[in-house]
């Protein structure tokens, strides 16, 4: 609009090339300008959000589970149209700062959860093992200890006490054998679970499996603290090639702005000189 009078519009050009930056920051884009001034940015392979005057926007909704992607991730979806099914975009994500979220969840964050999982569904079904083979003080059969009945995912959080025993402590199950007051087998036999290997097909312990998880965390987070101050002179190279391209360079323009002053001050002098020149020349016709 601002250069329908073919007049290039330089500041709004300069605000919509700043707006870009801005958004390539935040997420990868392909973006180019057709001969007619028209601008066509493109999120990934597919997403079309800006053609010319046309703009469609991203949208995000909670999903099932798949391979990498816990249930209830959020996914980026986009639509075509107003009337089209909405497209997901979430593996074509690969750049700028969502990029980066939706790789350290899909790729870091899920991982450690279901790790965290399994020990915890582990753990649980071990103790209620034990815990089931033992008698409580009333001479019953013991019970589970741990409610697993959500299964192993989200067991690290919803991992809790069976409500009947929340209720009654008195059917916690020490002993191997009915009527047995000092009886604490079945409960040595839970302590010692702290040396079982139930972990990584019988060859961790809980202590190994929550020490490499942890353990994975703290590598995780050095080396990308490393790639971070690597990655920050690349960036900082390619941002000095692109201003040497397309930016302004100041010590540039305030030389050109003083040639510009000194051609404006000869071109004055000039004048000036002419001026003087042709009153001499009338005041000598008048003498």
């Amino acid at each position: 609009m601002a250069e329908h009078n073919a007049i290039e519009a330089n500041d709004e050009r300069d605000r919509r090339d700043q707006l870009i930056k801005e958004l390539s920051e935040k997420i990868n884009i392909r973006y180019g300008e057709s001969d007619d001034g028209l601008m066509i940015i493109t999120v990934g392979n597919t997403g079309i959000l800006v053609s010319g005057s046309q703009q469609r926007d991203l949208l995000v909704s909670s999903s099932g589970a798949r391979e990498g992607k816990r249930e209830g991730s959020v996914d980026v979806l986009y639509k075509p149209s107003e009337t089209s099914q909405p497209v997901r975009l979430t593996e074509q994500i690969t750049g700028g700062r969502l990029g980066g979220l939706l790789e350290i969840r899909d790729r870091f964050i899920n991982k450690t959860a279901d790790d965290m999982d399994e020990m915890a569904y582990a753990l649980a079904t071990e103790v209620n093992k034990a815990h089931m083979s033992g008698f409580d003080r009333y001479n019953n059969k013991g019970r589970e200890f741990f409610d697993v009945s959500g299964g192993k995912t989200g067991a690290s959080a919803n991992i809790k006490i069976s409500n009947y025993i929340q209720q009654n402590a008195g059917l916690i199950v020490s002993a191997a054998v009915p009527n047995a007051p000092g009886d604490n087998r079945v409960a040595n036999v839970i302590s010692a679970l702290e040396y079982e290997k139930p972990m990584a097909d019988g060859k961790s312990t809980f202590n190994d499996f929550y020490g490499n998880i942890v353990g994975n965390v703290g590598i995780t987070a050095n080396k990308a603290n490393s790639e971070l101050e690597s990655q920050k002179g690349i960036v900082g190279q390619l941002k000095n090639i692109r201003e040497s391209i397309s930016g302004v360079s100041l010590d540039e323009e305030t030389t050109k702005m003083i040639e510009f002053q000194k051609s404006f001050e000869a071109a004055a002098r000039l004048i000036r000189a002419a001026d003087e020149m042709m009153d001499t020349v009338l005041n000598i016709k008048h003498m």
